[in-house]
């Protein structure tokens, strides 16, 4: 089925990401940059890492299994959605066990 790949990667992922959001979600709202531009830099460095790695025959995905969009030719659109969201894992478990001490102060 061609939705395979997403829906497994969305199920698993996204109640992640929403259940960080609904226990710290003012902390990461007020670390916003911190969360967000490593996890674009990190999904955007991997994205390319893995096209090469396409290029190179070092392994390949199924068609049948993911919607056939595929970026540069040869990425499919749900392996970069992959390192995109699990880069904004990593980034927002990162700001949410980060000490208060080094992260953004709240408001008064």
């Amino acid at each position: 089925m061609k939705t395979t790949y997403l829906g497994y990667l969305l199920v698993w992922m996204l109640p992640v990401v929403l259940a960080q959001w609904w226990i710290a979600g003012r902390v990461l709202r007020r670390n916003l940059k911190a969360v967000l531009l490593p996890a674009l830099i990190v999904g955007a460095y991997l994205s390319c890492a893995d096209a090469v790695a396409i290029r190179a025959g070092i392994w390949f995905f199924d068609p049948k299994q993911n919607l056939g969009i595929l970026l540069f030719g040869l990425l499919p659109v749900e392996e970069t959605l992959f390192f995109f969201l699990t880069s904004l894992l990593v980034a927002q478990s990162l700001v949410m066990f980060l000490p208060d001490t080094l992260r953004t102060p709240s408001l008064p």
